[in-house]
């Protein structure tokens, strides 16, 4: 009982001499004591969207469900609308298994945001599994610091301990289902409307048009227009049409947008960008954009509060990117310095493309309203001011968007424009891109078909594919490669989901092969790893037809009790005679 060394616990021992049989008799007690209170059945919530927000969550959560509950667990659905379900994410981290859609990965370095224990009491995508595991603390800073083969190593590394650790299982990774009209022009997006770019691709495929007609089926964005909250992929790309960066992921390459050029230098540990703007560049207002609003981005990114609070409050999106970034210097009004200290270039470029903000319209949303917000995350930015090739016109909440081509836009008068950015340019644009929310699906594929709307940004279900084929002579299914993928989060701050032998065996007993073949309908690739859309897949996680945490204990997406009880008694834990999986209470 007494700690120290063996030879002084040896020296106690001996001195004590009888009264030691007195302290192994109140052990005894202590144990007897703890015993007394009992095992009970292990009780879990899986917390998802209900069916009517997003069928294949609420699907893939009433597998899992019903398997643990065959497998002797108490589990049951909990079913939260999109914004409570998120909250109970991101802020409230009040769940013990989630179920839903992941955004997309498209680097390493997002993991380390996402997992890192530094981040593990912030907001946002901002660690919300509660991950504490220093071996991958060193992994996510060592990724950060390095470039080519090994960086592609160590993620490698990082890819490895979290199939072992599985503080959150990858399911399977959606395809992109777009509805559009026929007679559209949509070769140049076979993926729809996933990016800015695409939008813009859109447009100079489409001269005959002067409007775009879009459907969505969910109402966020016509509520809130906050670049510095998380988004949804389709939310993003349009508040992207709106608000611009310094540079952009155009096919893989990463070209200059507000920004001229940049030059990268070294010293030391330290990566040096010194970036400088395109002449003339305007606000929406017709405000001049200058290197002071690309400096007020990144300190207000960093800290919302800019310095009034005795905390930071970091922006909850675009955190990782931000992170980056120790400082920056204008130069002048067109030139600035960024340094971003034990960092590569490879990995400090992800700096430059988050989206620049105008200091004239945020610099007076910077007061603490509560621990962990302030005013700037909290607005919902009504009439937002960008300098995007789309303005804001008008909004009704729950029914439509409107936004108008900006005309004063760089691309438009580039005389010699990269070569990347050529794509992006028509003779024609759309004078105006409408949004409107849908009632339903049925509804959206009826407007589509008969002229009333164009194309979907929000992918439609897998279910509806064949529908569509068969019932609508002129609107057809855009299939494409999806981003997001379907993710099982474990809240490892609670009993036993902090125990990684109870996630590994909890993720076994999600049948990816099934969902991705008929929940999904065979529109999907499942998956062990979130960096499937990345370059850094080798080949050890391909996937090969099952997945590499162990075969499903079951079949057809339903578990057999006994195989899957087996499985759990592998991991360590044990059952009452009624076959219920006990825990210390």
């Amino acid at each position: 009982m007494v700690s120290g060394s063996v030879s002084s616990r040896r020296t106690v021992l001996a001195s004590l001499g009888a009264t030691a049989l007195g302290a192994s008799a109140g052990c005894l007690d202590f144990f007897r004591e703890m015993g007394s209170t009992g095992p009970a059945q292990l009780s879990v919530n899986v917390t998802t969207l209900p069916a009517d927000d997003d069928t294949s969550s609420s699907r893939i959560a009433r597998q899992l469900v019903d398997n643990l509950s065959e497998s002797g667990v108490n589990a049951t659905i909990d079913p939260r609308e999109d914004e409570q379900a998120l909250r109970a994410l991101l802020l409230d981290h009040d769940y013990d298994i989630f179920v839903g859609r992941h955004p997309a990965i498209t680097d390493p370095d997002e993991l380390r945001t996402l997992l890192h224990t530094r981040y593990s009491e912030e907001d946002g995508w901002q660690n919300p599994y509660g991950v504490t595991i220093p071996s991958l603390d060193d992994l996510l800073d060592n990724q950060r610091r390095e470039s080519g083969e090994q960086r592609i190593q160590t993620v490698t590394e990082i890819q490895n301990e979290l199939l072992d650790t599985q503080p959150f299982s990858v399911i399977a990774y959606p395809s992109k289902l777009t509805a559009a009209r026929t007679d559209l022009t949509t070769d140049t997006l076979p993926g729809g409307l996933t990016t800015r770019n695409d939008y813009l691709r859109l447009e100079a495929a489409n001269p005959e048009r002067d409007r775009l007609l879009v459907s969505l089926f969910r109402p966020t964005v016509t509520e809130n227009l906050n670049p510095l909250v998380p988004e949804t992929g389709p939310d993003k790309a349009i508040l992207d049409c709106i608000y611009d960066p310094l540079f952009e992921w155009v096919d893989d390459e990463l070209v200059p947008w507000l920004a001229e050029d940049v030059s990268w230098s070294e010293n030391g540990n330290t990566v040096r960008a010194t970036v400088r703007l395109r002449p003339a560049l305007e606000w929406h207002d017709e405000t001049a954009l200058t290197t002071a609003d690309i400096g007020f981005t990144y300190d207000m990114l960093r800290d919302t509060t800019m310095g009034d609070s005795d905390n930071p409050i970091p922006a909850p999106q675009f955190r990782g990117r931000s992170s980056l970034v120790d400082s920056v210097e204008p130069l002048s009004n067109s030139e600035i310095t960024l340094e971003f200290p034990d960092t590569s270039v490879e990995t400090a470029r992800r700096a430059l493309t988050v989206p620049i903000l105008p200091q004239h319209e945020w610099e007076d949303r910077t007061e603490r309203s509560a621990d962990h917000l302030s005013t700037a995350i909290e607005t919902s930015n009504e009439e937002p001011i960008g300098s995007g090739p789309f303005v804001y016109e008008d909004s009704t909440e729950d029914q439509e968007l409107i936004l108008s081509r900006n005309e004063e836009h760089f691309l438009l008068d580039l005389e010699d424009p990269h070569e990347r950015l050529e794509s992006l340019r028509g003779d024609t644009t759309f004078d105006e891109i409408e949004f409107e929310v849908g009632v339903n699906v049925g509804v959206v594929l009826g407007d589509i078909d008969s002229g009333d709307r164009d194309i979907t940004a929000t992918s439609i279900p897998s279910g509806e594919v064949e529908n569509v084929q068969n019932n609508y002579d002129n609107t057809e299914v855009l299939i494409g490669e999806g981003q997001e993928f379907f993710v099982l989060g474990f809240n490892t701050r609670r009993h036993p989901m902090g125990n990684h032998q109870f996630r590994r065996t909890v993720a076994r007993l999600v049948d990816r092969n099934y969902i991705a073949e008929t929940v999904l309908d065979g529109y999907a690739q499942p998956s062990d790893t979130p960096l499937k859309r990345t370059e850094f897949v080798t080949d050890e996680f391909s996937w090969n037809g099952q997945s590499r945490l162990g075969r499903f204990p079951g079949e057809d997406g339903a578990v057999d009790p006994e195989d899957a009880r087996e499985t759990f008694r592998d991991a360590g834990f044990r059952f009452d005679e009624d076959g219920n999986l006990i825990v210390q209470d």
